[in-house]
């Protein structure tokens, strides 16, 4: 009878971490589903932005250009507060931090893009755009179109500022 009542015991918790991890689980991938909804929904969000301002290659000189892309910069912001919210709720997920990291080097090649074209217009100086390179095989451009493919239009276009 004591056995019988151990073994009943037993089974009753083993069902009950087996039923919490499960819920656990669910809950997680459904947190994951919001945040993979939400980029999507801020990827397309970011692309009518962008739609919205000229890009800098309709631009007539480089202080225009530069104009150009900062205006771009701007309307990326909203998108990468969205990406920093998903990055501070998973405090202990470092591929969200990664990804703000990337397109953060992005907007600070571009910035630099955009400071040498004023240099430019001033003192004749020749400005490049040199694209972030990361700390991996792939290049920061090709990685932030992989990881967001709703994002891959807005990441090329932001990627060729020298167009």
């Amino acid at each position: 009878m004591v056995a019988a009542v151990v073994v009943v015991l037993g089974a009753c918790t083993g069902i009950s971490i087996g039923v919490a991890r499960l819920v656990g689980a669910v809950d997680e991938a459904s947190a994951d589903g919001r945040d993979r909804v939400r980029v999507d929904d801020a990827c397309r969000a970011l692309e009518v932005r962008l739609n919205r301002v000229a890009p800098p290659g309709s631009a007539a000189g480089p202080r225009q250009r530069a104009v150009a892309i900062r205006n771009e910069n701007a309307a990326l912001q909203p998108f990468l507060d969205d990406l920093r919210r998903v990055a501070e709720r998973d405090r202990d997920d470092r591929a969200d931090d990664r990804t703000v990291n990337m397109w953060t080097e992005l907007v600070e090649a571009r910035t630099a893009y955009a400071n040498a074209l004023d240099r430019q217009a001033s003192s004749g100086a020749p400005a490049f755009f040199v694209a972030p390179s990361g700390d991996r095989d792939l290049p920061v451009l090709e990685r932030l179109e992989d990881l967001h493919r709703d994002c891959s239009p807005s990441v090329r276009r932001l990627g060729a500022p020298d167009l």
